[in-house]
């Protein structure tokens, strides 16, 4: 059954050259305690699509065109902001993409933890800093009770990633949804994060929706994937399939993209060349005419070009957006 269910979500930002459709007609379902992986190179609309779920979008310059955003029986999109804030950040949290940019660097960490905690809460300043030092424990910062009184800038970069977690997890949210949560980080930390954000997964039950450019991560951390381009679903597959059967030509450029140690060792220590995409992500401020990765695409025909293929089911779940499905998987085969 479906704690979040997203279904056919529009955003468009006004700008002075007319209208951008950031996300122009994204459906997913995320199950209860799943784990929902989406990707997608910078500019598809990953993380329009997560601020539109918390409804964070500016409303100075950008609206929800159209769609729906279902959590528990609930329509977000006709919450007043009042009634979004008593789920933001207890129902649903949000882990940002740069942590030293989210925190506030004027208050201490323990304070930022416990004001969630208080305000969500209702819990008295002593319990809502017990349970923000209850918090820093359980993410794995050591000497706790110090690093309550420290600020951001006196902590590392996965430290405060970890304080961000703790933000995020401090009122035991049945949704989590993770913006890059390792960017910029070392890997060493990367996969610390990760091993902790599973780890936590499993300890609440928390249902989470990993963003991330990072196949890797997806396949280390994901039970479902959503390929994302140009502000459209193009792929959805549970993990396994999708790696072993990509039917998208975007999702196979971007597996194509992936360093092998398999390859290497095949071409005797010879290290061959990645296959990089061409070309870059069309401008959502115009018209696209036809399937968007038209222009970018090996496969691409004359159809393509002219007539936007719709998202098929190719079984066992896996979901496609393309003319060229059987060219593709004999390709990846």
């Amino acid at each position: 059954m479906s704690i979040l269910s997203v279904r056919d979500l529009a955003t468009h930002f006004h700008t002075r050259d007319g209208v951008t459709r950031a996300v122009d007609g994204v459906s997913f379902d995320l199950a209860a305690g799943e784990t929902l992986g989406i990707v997608g190179e910078s500019g598809c609309g990953k993380s329009v699509t997560a601020l539109t779920i918390m409804r964070l979008i500016p409303p100075e310059t950008a609206r929800i065109a159209r769609g729906s955003v279902e959590f528990e029986g609930r329509e977000l999109t006709r919450l007043s902001e009042e009634q979004m804030r008593e789920i933001r950040g207890k129902s649903i949290s949000m882990i940002f993409q740069e942590p030293m940019t989210s925190l506030n660097p004027v208050l201490t960490v323990g304070t930022q933890i416990a004001e969630n905690v208080w305000r969500h809460t209702g819990a008295s300043k002593t319990q809502a800093r017990d349970r923000a030092q209850e918090m820093l424990d359980l993410v794995g910062i050591a000497d706790s009770r110090r690093r309550l009184d420290e600020y951001p800038h006196q902590l590392s970069g996965g430290m405060r990633q970890r304080v961000m977690i703790a933000i995020a997890l401090s009122c035991d949210p049945r949704v989590l949804i993770a913006d890059e949560p390792t960017t910029a980080l070392d890997v060493t930390i990367q996969a610390q994060i990760l091993d902790l954000m599973l780890e936590l997964k499993e300890k609440l039950g928390t249902a989470i929706i990993m963003i991330t450019h990072d196949l890797g991560v997806v396949a280390e951390t994901t039970q479902r994937v959503v390929v994302m381009y140009a502000g459209r679903k193009v792929e959805e597959a549970p993990v396994e399939e999708l790696f072993a059967r990509p039917l998208h030509p975007y999702t196979h450029g971007l597996m194509r993209a992936i360093p092998r140690l398999d390859i290497d060792a095949e071409t005797a220590g010879r290290r061959p060349r990645l296959k990089e995409i061409p070309g870059m992500v069309p401008r959502l401020d115009r018209p696209i005419q036809g399937c968007a990765f038209a222009p970018r695409c090996d496969f691409a025909t004359d159809r393509c070009r002219v007539e936007a293929p719709p998202l098929e089911d190719h079984g066992k779940g896996h979901l496609a957006a393309c003319w060229e499905v059987a060219r593709v998987q004999a390709v990846a085969a």
